[in-house]
């Protein structure tokens, strides 16, 4: 095969080209950015190998692995530079547009003792949005000795182009067309002396693209003659494919269907349990499969890949595509890739062969990005019954994550049938038959995390069935940790706070002997809680430390990470700013310790929450800006939650048109949702949101309105601390009329007159206590001026701007315009109106004379 479709290395590059390679030694970072069949990677690794030999050069190959493994693996490539510089650039998690600031100021701690080149090619296959500005980032090294280059197809035209940065080279596609001159080169190279006449028939079939070039030269050295179609598809088949030997062209089509695949996968393909050795040889040397090294695996390159599987899904029988497809998945399932392996068993209806795959909670859950609910609610829909019935704890572990994402009726039918085969029995021995019950029983219970009541009792009989621990819960993930908070998910009733909380107590024990340990400190966690949620902070704190221990004696980090954002909260509401930072502190080390992903996203929502609740966004998570990135990062059943860190952005910006509708779509799907969960605290906050997005729209009746239906559903179980998240909803509930509580006049007159607008229109008044609406306006004097410490102390003047706002800002003071402020920072001049007016927000002020005026 190697002969036939390799050209065994031997390159040509333009002078042109040449000379631009030459420059990538002279700049801090070179992006390379053409199609895919310029011979980019070819360009760039024989440059470096033949010219700058005596370098060090370390590479990544992105073969679209997740945001996180990718990111992982281009800070590795800094391992060998400074451990201590990729450590940081791990703990960023993947890039983010606020986390770019810290990415560069990390990288100016590089030193090289000599030339180091960091490669990463198919940059594009990152899962990223930010691909140029994080290019930017990475440019602001200060290193003279450290190169990197980035090799891209092109980038999204949406993104924006580069503001001009001195530290960026370009390369792009233009740079690898050949022309006439080049053309005639590349042929003398390889001894071929072309006329006239087919160097411009080359030309002009070609337009100049290397790749189709190479396939002419190819055809050319076989048969003399130049094939005289353009279309790259004819090239092809007539310079490679027709080329091959039959056993040739079916070991190539077999492995079309992968996307990239392993010396082993190949082996298998070919029915061998060794890959043969001149199969080996040919997949190393061919200039159309590359190798790589660290991956161990093998990737075909497109233009070829695109033949192959044209070839294979359109041109052969049907019977032959079912054996391969069949084949691939068995190779992948050997591999341990058992969501790879459903996909092909799927696509050939084997539906016995993909149930029978080893799948577990704790494996679906880390490759959700491979195993898509969608996949697994198609699997459930399109199997017979008869064959999901054989699989039962299949059927279990697909159950849980149905559920999770919200698929509630697929949830129902495995369920249905989970209870069939318990009554048929179908060749299950009395273990079995025992275990199965248990477990089913708890995903039923699963199924109503919501009701404590009808959950308790399902616990119970399932202890009785397993007599041991649920393998099912001990893998699970902490799913039901949520901010902002974790009470929330279990209160249902207004006025059934108390029950809740003596119901959790009597299932604390039997749930933790299910689970091994895990949720251990989970309960003193909600009861210091509610206690904070009324107001008792001194027995909040005593009930977090509790649960810190507990949790932290048992390994459950995102209880213990919980815990220490309660105490956060406890000593703002204090104004306890050293205890507060301290906290901070705990709460961002978790991040740094424990990287899985479950972990940092618990970690942003703890940063996200706090620096919200002090005016702030600059440590809020991009993916709470929006609710489509919201739903992709956290199960159906704490998106309610999650909206309401969402809407506090929107109330920050003052979108209140935009929060009005956003609240009451939120509440309508609160009220008609599948399932058997009803959630009270999203619905409170939801309500509370309304009433200060329409109180600043001018309609202060309305507002009244719901803002009373909120306070009639907290007051009764003494949820007070919503109504004090923020110092606006504390002068909402001042009485709207301007008047702040700071100033004790304002509490007089104004208590009195909200207070008779807190009841229905038939004067029904406010269920609950007496003295339930006196303490809800204490506690949000208390959290209003415990902000109002913690900013002045822990943030001061100085300390409200980001590091990036204060340089914009700095150098605007310094009368410098929008567009040049842009070009001296490598940034777009929306960017620098965008601060600035944040900056404005923060500092509030109006106008650049007052920033000018202005200390910061």
């Amino acid at each position: 095969m190697s002969a036939r479709i390799s050209n065994q290395n031997k390159y040509y590059f333009s002078d042109k080209l040449n000379r631009q390679l030459s420059q990538i030694s002279r700049y801090p970072l070179t992006v390379v950015e053409a199609p895919s069949g310029f011979g980019k990677t070819t360009a760039v690794r024989e440059y470096l190998k033949n010219e700058l030999s005596k370098a060090s050069c370390i590479w990544y190959t992105c073969l679209g692995e997740s945001a996180s493994t990718a990111w992982i693996s281009i800070c590795e490539l800094f391992s060998n530079l400074n451990r201590q510089v990729a450590d940081d650039l791990k703990d960023l998690n993947p890039p983010t547009i606020d986390t770019l600031f810290y990415i560069a100021s990390y990288l100016r701690n590089i030193q090289c003792e000599e030339e180091t080149y960091l490669v990463i090619d198919n940059y594009h296959l990152l899962n990223c949005s930010i691909h140029r500005e994080l290019m930017n980032a990475f440019s602001m090294h200060e290193c003279a000795k450290l190169h990197m280059i980035f090799i891209t197809q092109q980038l999204k035209s949406r993104q924006q182009p580069f503001i001009h940065n001195n530290n960026i080279y370009m390369i792009e596609g233009p740079s690898f067309f050949f022309d006439r001159e080049g053309i005639a080169a590349f042929f003398r190279m390889e001894g071929l002396r072309l006329t006239e006449e087919e160097i411009e028939n080359i030309f002009i079939t070609t337009e100049g693209w290397v790749a189709a070039i190479r396939l002419q030269m190819i055809h050319f050295k076989e048969t003399g003659a130049l094939v005289c179609s353009a279309g790259i598809e004819n090239l092809v088949e007539t310079a490679v494919w027709n080329r091959l030997k039959p056993t040739e062209q079916d070991f190539l089509l077999t492995v079309s269907v992968f996307d990239s695949f392993t010396a082993q996968q190949a082996a298998a393909m070919v029915d061998e349990n060794v890959i043969p050795v001149e199969i080996e040889e040919d997949l190393r040397t061919s200039d159309f499969i590359r190798f790589i090294p660290d991956k161990r695996l093998f990737i075909i390159h497109s233009i070829l890949l695109d033949y192959l599987r044209n070839r294979f899904y359109y041109h052969m029988p049907k019977e032959y595509q079912d054996h391969i497809l069949h084949k691939a998945g068995i190779s992948c399932a050997a591999e341990g890739e058992y969501c790879i392996a459903a996909r092909f068993f799927y696509k050939v209806g084997d539906f016995d062969g993909l149930l029978s795959l080893p799948f577990t909670r704790a494996y679906i859950e880390k490759q959700k990005e491979k195993c898509q609910a969608e996949f697994i609610k198609a699997i459930i829909g399109e199997c017979s019954e008869d064959t999901l019935c054989k699989y039962p704890f299949t059927m279990i572990v697909f159950g849980y994550y149905v559920f999770l994402n919200d698929y509630y009726d697929t949830y129902e039918r495995l369920c249905r049938l989970l209870r069939k085969v318990l009554k048929e029995k179908r060749d299950m021995t009395k273990e079995e038959i025992q275990k199965l019950t248990g477990e089913f029983i708890i995903l039923k219970a699963f199924g109503e995390f919501n009701d404590l009541s009808k959950m308790k009792g399902s616990l119970g009989d399932a202890w009785e069935m397993l007599g041991a621990h649920s393998y099912m819960l001990k893998e699970s993930t902490q799913w039901l940790s949520v901010f902002p908070t974790a009470l929330g998910m279990f209160w249902r009733e207004p006025g059934g706070l108390n029950q809740t909380l003596k119901t959790m107590d009597e299932i604390r024990a039997l749930y933790r002997k299910y689970s091994k340990g895990k949720g251990t400190g989970f309960s003193h966690l909600v009861w210091a809680e509610a206690m904070l949620l009324k107001g008792d902070d001194d027995e909040a704190e005593i009930l977090c430390h509790k649960s810190l221990y507990k949790a932290r004696s048992c390994g459950q980090t995102s209880i213990s990470l919980y815990a220490e954002f309660n105490l956060a909260r406890i000593f703002i509401l204090r104004g306890d700013t050293e205890k507060f930072l301290a906290t901070v502190k705990n709460i961002q080390g978790y991040g740094e310790k424990n990287p899985e992903l479950p972990i940092c996203k618990m970690v942003d929502l703890c940063m996200s929450m706090i620096s919200l609740l002090l005016g702030r966004k600059d440590h809020v998570a991009p993916w709470l800006y929006s609710m489509e990135s919201i739903e992709q990062s956290v199960y159906a059943p704490v998106v309610p939650f999650a909206r309401v860190l969402y809407f506090q952005l929107l109330l920050a910006d003052k979108r209140y048109n935009e929060l009005c509708e956003a609240s009451l779509f939120a509440l309508d799907i609160l009220e008609n949702s599948s399932g058997n969960a009803k959630y009270r605290m999203p619905r409170v906050y939801y309500l509370i949101f309304l009433a200060v997005a329409v109180y600043h729209n001018g309609n202060t009746t309305k507002a009244l309105g719901y803002l009373k239906e909120a306070a009639d559903m907290a007051l009764i179980d003494q949820v007070y601390l919503p109504f004090a998240d923020h110092e606006c909803m504390g002068d909402l509930l001042l009485g709207l009329n301007g008047y702040s509580f700071h100033e004790e006049k304002a509490l007089d007159r104004t208590l009195l007159p909200y207070e008779k607008a807190l009841k229905s229109p038939i004067g029904r008044p406010l269920r609950g206590e007496q003295g339930s609406f006196t303490d809800l306006m204490t506690l949000c004097k208390r959290q209003a001026k415990g902000i109002s410490i913690i900013k002045k102390a822990f943030l001061g003047d100085k300390s409200l701007l980001t590091p990036r706002e204060r340089e914009i800002a700095l150098l605007a003071k310094d009368r410098m315009s929008a567009k040049e402020i842009a070009a001296k920072l490598y940034i777009s001049e929306t960017t620098v109106k965008s601060t600035l007016r944040s900056v404005y927000g923060k500092l509030e002020i109006h106008s650049r004379s007052e920033l000018i005026a202005r200390k910061f």
